[in-house]
């Protein structure tokens, strides 16, 4: 589909053009406020990942990150190693790139004893003058964006990010996200005046735009018919039509069942109950999770993605117990989850789905618990530091160290909390104790 006639690519460019508008009315500006409504996020953060590709329109290079904010030095510290780390990454697709620095900086940082914000911000500027360098493009900025998930404090944030104007040279610009009536940031752009550019994206008509892709096609086509199904049932769904989703559900049902797709039927059982979740009283809800659980069990061991939509099968119908206070039945199908998982080799997924088993047991001292604690540890420490820090597994660890576990040295223990110190810092163990208030069951998160 050409970008003429997708509306989502549409809304992007009109984003780019405001960027460029706002470069060429402002070029002294280094401090950028995108002010968008929160459900055109999508789009922005689109327009970032587009401009840090190689398919960006602007003459501004970008550079995206997503690193939450504690406080300062914690900031710098995950913010420099997160570049190194990813220039690094893409240094195996890009093997002609020659940054003539990167080995030194990078050995530098690791031995950099200190790393108090003086340090931090001192060698931050030595790297953005010799990334400059790498870049090599004149009359341009690398613009720096910020996207964290969670700012412990937003006033030290911003003296923070008025610090970082003042650390990077006149090369480089930051640029961030805030929410129409929700804006965090308008402070420090009045405090910066002619060096803040504050851009205001009108509203986009996501809804709108769904619709448009949802409608475009053939009419006759089963993915045109199964899309128009799945915005007509969220629009039902919005105006609380139970009638309505029931009757754009089942023609999802027919549409999917027609073309022989054992995961394409299975998925349109999943969605159609997920949205009865709101509906707390429909029984129909448990029904298509079983239905969608029949059609993907015989074949998931050889179907990828038939695995992925029964574990969220499984997942859907843990949460639909515990709503309903069936606490027991919730944990059976959180583990059934982790089975599958484990079947697959889908080891991340396993561990997620025994941490919301866990969290419902809370019996630390029975012996399911135990089972599901060693087994998650044994299975899950030979995963990668980046995969571990998503799933949260200092909260397995911390748990693994209180069995009775005869199987473990004390120089094992020793190196098994160096690893969590260096994934989670040394206050891990209070890491691991925010799971319960950073993960959600499957139903919440749609």
């Amino acid at each position: 589909m050409s970008n003429e006639h997708n509306p989502i690519a549409v809304r992007i460019s009109k984003i780019s053009k405001l960027w460029t508008n706002t470069r060429e009315k402002k070029p002294q500006a280094r401090f950028f406020q995108l002010i968008c409504n929160q459900e055109d996020f999508i789009l922005v953060n689109g327009f970032i990942q587009i401009e840090a590709s190689e398919h960006g329109k602007s003459v501004d290079s970008f550079l995206m990150f997503s690193i939450d904010f504690e406080n300062e030095n914690q900031f710098l510290s995950d913010f420099i190693n997160e570049w190194l780390n990813a220039f690094e990454r893409d240094l195996k697709k890009y093997t002609e790139w020659h940054w003539e620095d990167f080995e030194e900086l990078k050995e530098e940082f690791q031995l950099l004893s200190n790393k108090n914000s003086d340090n931090l911000n001192e060698f931050l500027r030595k790297l953005l003058i010799s990334f400059k360098k790498f870049e090599s493009k004149n009359d341009s900025l690398i613009i720096i964006g910020l996207v964290p998930k969670k700012v412990s404090d937003h006033q030290k944030f911003n003296v923070f990010l008025k610090k970082l104007i003042l650390v990077i040279s006149d090369d480089y610009g930051l640029l961030v996200i805030d929410f129409k009536g929700k804006e965090k940031h308008n402070g420090l752009s009045l405090d910066l005046n002619s060096f803040a550019a504050q851009i205001i994206i009108p509203n986009q008509n996501m809804a709108g735009s769904y619709k448009e892709l949802a409608t475009q096609g053939n009419p006759n086509d089963p993915q045109v018919k199964f899309r128009k199904c799945l915005f007509e049932m969220g629009e039902s769904a919005a105006k609380n039509d139970k009638e309505q989703v029931h009757y754009w559900g089942k023609q999802m049902l027919d549409v999917t069942q027609s073309t022989g797709d054992r995961s394409f039927w299975a998925s349109a059982h999943l969605i159609y109950a997920g949205f009865l979740f709101q509906f707390k009283d429909d029984s129909n809800t448990l029904r298509l999770l079983d239905k969608g659980i029949r059609i993907s069990e015989t074949e998931y061991k050889s179907n990828p993605q038939l695995a992925g939509i029964l574990m969220q099968l499984y997942s859907y119908k843990a949460s639909y117990y515990s709503i309903a206070g069936k606490t027991d039945e919730a944990v059976k199908n959180f583990v059934k989850q982790s089975e599958i998982a484990e079947d697959v080799q889908m080891i991340e997924q396993m561990i997620l789905a025994n941490i919301y088993a866990l969290l419902l047991i809370k019996n630390d001292s029975s012996n399911l618990y135990k089972k599901i604690i060693k087994n998650s540890f044994e299975k899950g420490y030979a995963l990668s530091d980046e995969l571990l820090k998503v799933i949260n597994f200092a909260f397995i660890t911390e748990k693994y160290f209180h069995l009775d576990n005869t199987e473990i040295t004390t120089s094992q223990k020793y190196e098994i909390e160096d690893r969590m110190t260096s994934i989670y810092g040394k206050d891990w163990r209070e890491y691991a104790k925010k799971i319960s208030s950073s993960l959600k069951p499957a139903y919440e998160n749609t």
